[in-house]
């Protein structure tokens, strides 16, 4: 449908959604939706519009009024509000927005617990996604495809639900280097064993591959790395501050035999066992 508002580009689109009985009574569900170029001059004020607000800012910037304040909204920001309450929101310069009205029976909580977090007004470090389920919910209503509400309250839910969890990036760097540290440790209590990837991996609570990429990334070595140069180190401090023997370091330090410690703490120190003992201590 096309906007007959004052300064909404003629090219806009929107669509309004009739839910069925059982689809409010179970579901979110979009009220109203659209693809606006709003002109410059463009002005909205309402005491309510009974919904919630989803905007994403494509292009432009707008002037928000909402809860006793005014708030300049750039691109590349998203917009969440509670319609119910008084707002307007208006630009001298004109946006590019994607929007979506939606309402359901666990929408206002939904809707709280994100702007808890959020606030009414963010920027997120990883928009696309939450982006592509709203062009998905617009497309539905675009294409003419049928209607189909439980996979329209999915992609609601999705999208909330991504913004309640979400976690700034340097949160969630800290988070990964927290991670990392506990895998180490991990790693020091079961020296003399064997460890897989898969079981460092569900340490860590990732997929074995996400993990060896974010250990690499964190530590600059690989998994397998950092556990072969953490027995040689304590092999090395074994040799200089013990009298236990090479066969025996080699099965306190998680090696098969004496011949798989010697190449390796060869090839890592440029010195076999014994000599590397003989030159660091008295």
């Amino acid at each position: 449908m096309k906007s007959l508002e004052k300064n909404i580009d003629r090219n806009s689109d929107y669509f309004i959604n009739t839910p069925s009985a059982d689809a409010r009574s179970v579901f979110l569900y979009p009220t109203h939706l659209g693809h606006f170029r709003y002109l410059p001059g463009y002005s909205q004020r309402r005491a309510h519009f009974d919904s919630f607000l989803l905007m994403y800012v494509l292009e432009g910037s707008l002037s928000l009024e909402f809860q006793n304040r005014t708030i300049t909204v750039n691109r590349d920001t998203f917009v969440l509000i509670d319609c119910y309450q008084p707002h307007a929101y208006s630009s001298a310069v004109g946006w590019e927005a994607l929007w979506i009205h939606f309402d359901g029976i666990t929408a206002r909580k939904l809707y709280e617990m994100a702007v808890s977090g959020l606030g009414n007004t963010f920027s997120i470090d990883q928009s696309l996604p939450v982006l592509n389920k709203m062009a998905k919910i617009y497309q539905m209503f675009a294409a003419k495809q049928p209607v189909r509400d439980a996979m329209l309250s999915k992609w609601l839910n999705d999208i909330l639900t991504s913004l309640i969890l979400y976690t700034p990036a340097q949160v969630q760097a800290v988070q990964k280097e927290s991670v990392i540290e506990d895998v180490k440790g991990y790693i020091q209590e079961h020296i003399r064993e064997e460890v897989s990837i898969d079981e460092l991996a569900r340490v860590a609570m990732m997929s074995p591959y996400h993990f060896i990429r974010v250990f690499k990334n964190e530590t600059g070595m690989t998994p397998h790395a950092y556990v072969l140069s953490y027995r040689i180190h304590v092999g090395m401090y074994l040799l200089e501050s013990t009298s236990l023997s090479v066969s025996d370091i080699c099965y306190e330090t998680g090696f098969s035999s004496a011949s798989v410690f010697s190449a390796a703490f060869r090839r890592q120190t440029g010195q076999t066992p014994t000599a590397y003992r003989r030159d660091h201590t008295q």
